[in-house]
């Protein structure tokens, strides 16, 4: 079980680099107009019924995925998420059927975490309390929070990560990134 996520892990990583570039190209601080405040977890949002629809299909499996299938990337192994998620860039791979999104560079770590805790917020709000439940997942190297949830009957991950890029200025630049998979 171990092996599998380890090489998982790596295939996410490497996959995901595609993704990361255009978030790292963005010249953009902002968050891209998400709300800088937390919203209590039983509103709905436009968010949370986009990421209510990728966790049923995460927890339906590879074939659930293909609803959500846009148009593809250029140059790349993913397909567009449809709908979209507003302020992430958002892709699903063709091959393994994970989701991957990233928001852009955000260069102040007080607006990163609203945007963090934004995200996990309408997360919370998306998942079904009777079937996701919170795991403990050991942070990756470069994250500075990560949250995880785990679908009971599927197996189907959600993670939540905080990335902290390090530059050559005094002050770090920000990534919030979002993965989701269905059980291999």
């Amino acid at each position: 079980m171990y092996p599998a996520r380890s090489i998982l892990a790596v295939l996410f990583f490497l996959s995901s680099l595609g993704g990361a570039k255009a978030a790292f190209a963005s010249e953009d601080s902002s968050p891209m107009a998400m709300e800088t405040e937390a919203s209590p977890a039983f509103q709905s949002s436009p968010e949370s019924n986009v990421l209510r629809q990728v966790a049923i299909a995460l927890a339906g499996g590879s074939e659930a995925m293909g609803a959500l299938r846009g148009s593809p990337y250029p140059d790349d192994q993913r397909d567009r998420l449809e709908p979209p998620l507003r302020g992430m860039d958002c892709g699903i791979d063709r091959i393994l059927s994970y989701v991957s999104c990233y928001s852009a560079v955000i260069n102040n770590e007080k607006e990163a975490e609203n945007v963090f805790t934004q995200l996990v917020d309408d997360v919370k709000a998306a998942l079904s309390s009777d079937r996701w439940r919170p795991i403990k997942v050991m942070p990756r190297l470069g994250a500075s929070r990560r949250i995880s949830y785990e679908d009971r009957e599927s197996g189907a991950q959600i993670d939540i990560e905080l990335l902290v890029q390090p530059t050559m200025e005094v002050q770090s630049s920000y990534v919030i990134s979002l993965y989701g998979w269905t059980r291999i």
